[in-house]
């Protein structure tokens, strides 16, 4: 490697460490407070750098946000994607499959609750700002990875018979069904779990358990 190479790479090193001290402040910030509430230099004093420098890496905050929320995804696939690549998973039925499924996004809850609340504040945003569709495509491309996971469980429980064959021609609303279902669950128990009185004795950990064992009671196929 060159001297020119060496410092170009250092340079990159330097780029990429910034960015992702600018995408962990924008997450604190955003999934606490909401994205309309956060100013970019609030951003920037919270990932402790210059105003001007963070317009260098991001033009504008709709930028940043879509740029955040592809970050936050990322750092959730790393959670859940290598239990889904075993040999052990690819062995079980599709019902299972989506049972083991279900069981990580739990254990995401637990681990996450910012993730599912920020996921609530950046839908929010983008429907508000009125963010086109195209614009949004790096970042369905993030998530897609995780939906071609649990559309394959749907479809193989179908063919093996663990999933109700009714639900054969509508694996793709079924999947919508399952993961809206329990994804507005979980951002409703983040965002206010403990809003109110009566909800102190509740255990949101328990509330999505019995939420996952209901959705997986209405797949349940024959062979179940």
């Amino acid at each position: 490697m060159t001297a020119i190479e060496k410092l170009t790479e250092e340079r990159d090193e330097l780029r990429n460490a910034r960015i992702e001290r600018i995408l962990m402040a924008a997450y604190s910030l955003f999934s606490h407070k909401g994205i309309d509430a956060i100013a970019m230099t609030d951003i920037a004093k919270q990932a402790e750098i210059g105003v001007a420098s963070l317009y260098r890496y991001f033009e504008t905050k709709d930028e940043i946000a879509i740029r955040t929320a592809m970050w936050a995804w990322e750092c959730q696939k790393k959670m859940i994607i290598p239990t889904l690549s075993t040999s052990d998973y690819a062995r079980l039925d599709g019902y299972t499959q989506i049972e083991q499924i279900l069981k990580l996004f739990v254990l995401l809850y637990q681990t996450e609750p910012d993730f599912f609340r920020f996921i609530y504040f950046f839908d929010a945003y983008v429907i508000c700002q009125q963010i086109l569709p195209e614009r949004l495509l790096p970042y369905q491309g993030v998530i897609q990875s995780v939906q071609t996971i649990i559309a394959s469980a749907i479809r193989k429980g179908t063919e093996d018979g663990s999933i109700s064959q009714e639900y054969k021609s509508n694996t793709d609303e079924l999947y919508f069904s399952l993961m809206h279902t329990f994804f507005s669950t979980a951002q409703k128990l983040s965002l206010s779990g403990k809003m109110l009185k009566m909800d102190e004795s509740n255990d949101s950990v328990l509330q999505l358990q019995l939420l996952s064992r209901l959705l997986l009671c209405g797949l349940k196929g024959g062979r179940k």
